[in-house]
């Protein structure tokens, strides 16, 4: 599984290297290192033609690693998908208000994967729910 996502997330990140600078963020060194999981960054993951956000993955490596992530991201539910907009500096404190910048979390729990997009205004969080509409339609 873990090498299945690395796989498909391998084309993402070449592309995002190729047109962006590769800073590390934060949330991703804060797992990187980390052995039960895969962390991966993408910098200008496209949600259309004209908008990007920054993207970090986290992929538990086992069932284990999976409910110790739950754990800490206060994730309470066990199926389907689970989504929340997450302080900046705190991923795992829900903000409200449209609060940006902001983390948006998907946690998919069949994948036992987090993705964390970050947000920094309006238009990249229309964006974003657009693409995950267009995704969950396909």
């Amino acid at each position: 599984m873990k090498r299945l996502v690395l796989i498909l997330l391998l084309p993402l990140m070449v592309l995002a290297a190729c047109s962006h600078k590769q800073e590390e963020l934060p949330l991703y060194r804060q797992y990187a290192w980390r052995q039960d999981l895969t962390a991966a960054q993408v910098n200008g993951f496209r949600l259309n033609d004209t908008v990007t956000v920054d993207v970090v993955f986290l992929v538990a490596d086992d069932s284990a690693a999976w409910q110790r992530l739950k754990e800490e991201m206060d994730i309470r539910t066990s199926e389907g998908v689970t989504s929340w907009m997450g302080d900046i500096d705190q991923p795992q404190q829900r903000v409200k208000g449209g609060r940006l910048p902001a983390w948006r979390a998907m946690a998919v729990h069949n994948e036992r994967t987090v993705a964390f997009y970050r947000i920094d205004n309006d238009v990249q969080y229309r964006a974003l729910l657009d693409y995950q509409m267009n995704k969950m339609e396909q």
